[in-house]
């Protein structure tokens, strides 16, 4: 079977689950080709990008910026078939919009490009634009389709439920990355399409033995987009909160987001040791973890909604052997059991994160133990080729050519 990969954009800094899942395929045979809506402007591209060997086709962002393009690939969709054009136009322009008609001549040059390349199926990663583009597609007679759906995509406030299904019960199949996340789909498709876990996982062997780690006494790492779903106040607070209590700990905050001036602001005023590093280079990421005794982010839910599915970087975190602190939000209580691969912590409240964090910080052995267990219930659980895997079966048992 040819697998086209549906995405918004490609490659993304903050999206390496795509990328390490499409180079987990390539490892496997399965062919793959990417169709992207726009290239990332972005400072870098992560190493581990230089082996994976797929081809990436890119959709037109603004179409009528490749009118040529656009209309030879309207002339060939809809002369093929022009009853189910109409389809997809009716479920796209009802009101029509700019958007509307963007996405509608998107999926159309998609539908030409699936067929150019021989593409037995697609796979959209997040239910949100891409999937939308990939339901279109099928409705104007491209082969069959499927969608991972992680979090924001189905719980931020502006998601319309009613959309939600539409794009998502037609699909082949609904993959999704935590059991809450399935119980939630479940109850929106009522059956319409089957929703299947399958894990948000790493590539353990990109991870070190643990006894290769050089922890740094009380030094606390955090990866996340600087956003209010990842609880990154809280963790200032609790930094802050350990500071004036006698414990010393420095914070080695990785990434970049909307919140960044703000969170500065908080650590000068909390007192709270915080480096700001930015966004790092994936190798980067990992000396972080390598170098550091504890790892925390105090996942919340947003007040649009938005909740994370289950973060790569505490799996990446615990996979190093990295003792995490987090909460219970959605995916999260899978992979961090308190006492026995981590420690949890209610959301919203620096006192007992801190507490938490200090704990592990005090007893260095304790942490150590959490941490070989972190590690073990990674590889045990979430682990990339067996997700892979589990992907490739439903590709397989579900895919069907239009």
């Amino acid at each position: 079977m040819h697998i086209g990969y549906v995405l918004k954009r490609f490659p993304r800094i903050s999206e390496t689950f795509v990328a390490a899942e499409l180079l987990e395929l390539q490892r496997q045979g399965q062919r793959v080709t990417v169709f992207a809506l726009s290239r990332p402007l972005e400072a870098f591209t992560h190493r581990f990008l230089g082996d994976l060997d797929v081809s990436v086709v890119y959709l037109p962002h603004r179409p009528l910026r490749q009118a040529g393009r656009t209309a030879r690939a309207l002339l060939r969709v809809f002369g093929r078939s022009p009853g189910r054009w109409m389809s997809a136009a009716s479920a796209v322009l009802a009101p029509p919009s700019l958007r509307g008609w963007r996405r509608l001549l998107q999926a159309t040059v998609l539908v030409d490009e699936l067929r150019a390349h021989r593409i037995d199926h697609m796979h959209a990663h997040f239910a949100s634009t891409a999937a939308r583009i990939a339901y279109l597609a099928r409705r104007m007679g491209g082969p069959s389709y499927s969608v991972t759906a992680h979090a924001k995509d189905i719980y931020h406030q502006e998601v319309s439920v009613a959309r939600l299904a539409q794009t998502l019960g037609a699909a082949s199949f609904v993959a999704t990355v935590s059991e809450d996340n399935v119980t939630y789909l479940d109850r929106v498709l009522q059956g319409r399409s089957r929703v299947a876990l399958v894990r948000n996982s790493v590539d353990m062997r990109r991870f070190e033995q643990p006894g290769e780690r050089l922890a740094e006494p009380a030094t606390v790492v955090s990866v996340a987009r600087l956003v209010e779903k990842k609880g990154l106040d809280d963790l200032v607070r609790a930094c802050g909160l350990l500071a004036k209590g006698g414990t010393a700990v420095r914070l080695d905050l990785v990434g970049d987001g909307p919140l960044r001036e703000q969170l500065t602001a908080l650590a000068a005023e909390q007192g709270a040791d915080v480096r700001f590093l930015g966004s790092l280079d994936h190798d980067e990421v990992l000396a972080c973890y390598r170098r550091a005794a504890v790892f925390s982010l105090p996942c919340v839910i947003a007040s649009t909604g938005d909740r994370d599915g289950l973060p790569t970087a505490v799996l990446e975190a615990m996979a190093s052997g990295l003792p995490a602190v987090t909460t219970g939000v959605n995916g999260l209580a899978e992979a961090v059991i308190d006492g026995e691969t981590g420690l949890v912590v209610p959301p919203r409240d620096p006192a007992a994160l801190a507490a938490a964090i200090g704990s592990l910080i005090d007893d260095p052995a304790r942490a150590e133990r959490l941490g070989a267990r972190a590690r073990e219930h990674v590889a045990a659980t979430f682990s990339l080729v067996d997700s892979a895997t589990r992907l490739r079966m439903l590709f397989t048992e579900h895919a069907r050519t239009a």
